[in-house]
């Protein structure tokens, strides 16, 4: 006798409003078009998952200077690092660690460093590069209260974004590593819980231009 499957369709439909869900192939958190919020299927339950705006020229310029941009997703994580020399627990202490000289606003210095990690779909030398220089730069974003009409589909989980974070903060490092040969037998990265964040990129000549950042994808 054949095994039995029994199979559940779970209808992808957004639970706060009941509109039906953007949905690629490759998608794994979902957008609602109508309400503005996103949505994990885990398990059989679609989850709600935040996704914070960066403030930028497509969302926070006067109506007459808008202009279209596409928004990156990124994972982001304050983070702890281990090193042979101990802890590093501080914004302050890791860009000292990755040799930055990033100009930091009044009380920055004393919180967790975040580790940004691309949640879009790229080649894997543009996704380490995208995190690594975000990470590495530390920017302060502004928080825009208005919703994007579109943002590139989220490809990337939590838990993949979280195997990738201590390849990303170990490429800000590069110095440290050249100088101290024992350095990577005491490295680890401990992450707390991440969040996502959409970042506007401008397209040009096929590449994605960050104008804030001078970052290219």
């Amino acid at each position: 006798m054949a095994d039995r499957h029994d199979l559940r369709v779970i209808p992808l439909r957004c639970p706060a409003c009941g509109s039906p869900l953007s949905a690629g192939g490759d998608d794994v958190i979902f957008p609602c078009r109508s309400c503005g919020t996103w949505r994990e299927l885990v398990g059989e339950e679609l989850v709600l998952r935040e996704m914070l705006h960066t403030a930028g020229p497509d969302l926070d310029a006067p109506p007459a200077s808008r202009r279209e941009m596409l928004r990156l997703p990124f994972w982001v994580f304050p983070f702890r690092a281990a090193t042979a020399g101990g802890e590093v627990a501080t914004l302050r202490e890791y860009l000292s660690l990755a040799g930055s000289v990033a100009q930091l606003s009044p009380g920055r210095e004393e919180k967790p460093p975040l580790v940004f990690v691309p949640a879009f779909a790229a080649k894997s030398v543009s996704l380490l590069r995208a995190g690594r220089l975000l990470t590495l730069r530390s920017p302060s974003f502004g928080r825009s209260v208005a919703v994007p009409p579109r943002v590139v589909p989220i490809v990337f989980r939590e838990s993949d974004a979280l195997a990738l974070a201590e390849a990303v903060v170990l490429a800000t490092v590069a110095t440290e590593r050249r100088v101290n040969p024992r350095f990577l037998e005491s490295f680890s990265v401990r992450c707390s819980r991440g969040r996502l964040l959409s970042i506007p990129f401008d397209e040009r000549d096929g590449r994605l231009h960050q104008p804030d950042l001078d970052l290219e994808v």
